[in-house]
């Protein structure tokens, strides 16, 4: 009879896509998966994680069973850290691969990962190339600019060259929540934050960093992949101004409940840098202020580009503020 342990370590693989509602841009998925390349005698699982579907997601799971090696497994708590931790507690694989259900992924994408791990079998953290496909129709202004800071981070492009690099954080060669792995002894270590990760409650981001950064602070080596693509579908609905606000809102809501919870973090690798703050909660306000006027001002002129770095941060200290003042109101 077979222990807990050889339970866990029972395959090479698990591939986890954790979703809500999406049964098209799943579909979609699951058919670029179908036609993957996958390394001769390879054992390893798909796992989707539903959080809570009332759609169409577990008929579209259930389509793909005869071309794919899928575990449906349902976590009906909302958040996406709920189902990502859900999926460590199921997963059986000895490397745990991580991608969206808005992505389409390379027929190499895992052949690639499986190589780097056989390649480096100290590492503990994987990460791959992302790379923003605009769904139409896309503004004039989104096109032009969609590779250029910040929008690079609102589209989630991750491109670090064609010769593989280990993971940096100082350098921001990290990988990001679309295109990602983690040695299993290393992730069953550490539980994604209930605070951070998407829900019904709250947009806050960053889980998946965070675990990876404290992994590595704790001894633990990784490379970047390019050879394990992803294509990262962008709508229409996210490919505007006001979208770009919320997204690094978010993020600085983010940033504050990271400053509030440990003294450094992936946002703050030193501890030098907290921007919470707490004594003056007016001054990410008035910083929100200032460069929403001046986004507003480079817009009207014409200079867009120029205006999208203002408005990435009026919304980041809009969201240090917002974060700020209801951690005030939950204070006994």
């Amino acid at each position: 009879m077979s222990g807990a342990s050889d339970l866990i370590t029972a395959l090479d693989v698990s591939v986890v896509v954790c979703t809500r509602n999406r049964a098209a841009p799943l579909r979609r998925l699951l058919t670029s998966m179908a036609e993957m390349q996958t390394p001769p005698g390879l054992n390893w699982e798909l796992l989707i994680v539903d959080n809570g579907s009332s759609d169409q997601t577990p008929e579209v799971a259930a389509s793909f069973s005869d071309r794919l090696p899928i575990v449906y497994t349902a976590e009906p708590r909302a958040g996406l850290s709920n189902a990502r931790n859900h999926g460590v507690s199921v997963a059986r694989g000895r490397y745990l691969c991580w991608t969206d259900d808005d992505v389409t992924v390379d027929s190499d994408w895992l052949s690639a990962y499986v190589a780097a791990f056989r390649e480096h079998p100290e590492a503990a953290v994987f990460g791959g190339r992302i790379q923003p496909v605009l769904e139409g129709p896309t503004p004039k202004w989104f096109a032009r600019y969609s590779s250029s800071w910040p929008l690079t981070g609102l589209v989630a492009s991750r491109e670090f060259g064609n010769e593989p690099q280990p993971i940096d954080f100082r350098r921001d060669v990290i990988p990001w929540g679309a295109n990602f792995a983690i040695r299993a002894e290393e992730q069953r270590q550490h539980r994604y934050d209930l605070g951070l990760g998407v829900s019904p409650l709250q947009r806050r981001s960053g889980e998946e960093c965070q675990l990876m950064y404290e992994i590595v602070q704790q001894g633990a080596s990784g490379w970047m992949i390019p050879g394990s693509k992803v294509q990262h579908h962008y709508p229409p609905h996210r490919q505007t101004f006001r979208y770009l606000f919320e997204h690094y809102r978010a993020i600085g809501e983010t940033q504050a409940y990271l400053d509030e919870t440990r003294p450094h973090h992936v946002m703050n690798q030193d501890g030098r840098g907290r921007r919470a703050f707490g004594v003056n909660p007016g001054i990410p306000w008035l910083i929100h202020l200032v460069n929403f006027g001046a986004y507003s001002f480079f817009r009207a002129i014409g200079l867009t580009l120029r205006s999208t770095y203002h408005l990435r941060r009026s919304g980041l200290y809009k969201g240090i503020y917002s974060y700020n003042m209801a951690s005030r109101t939950r204070a006994p």
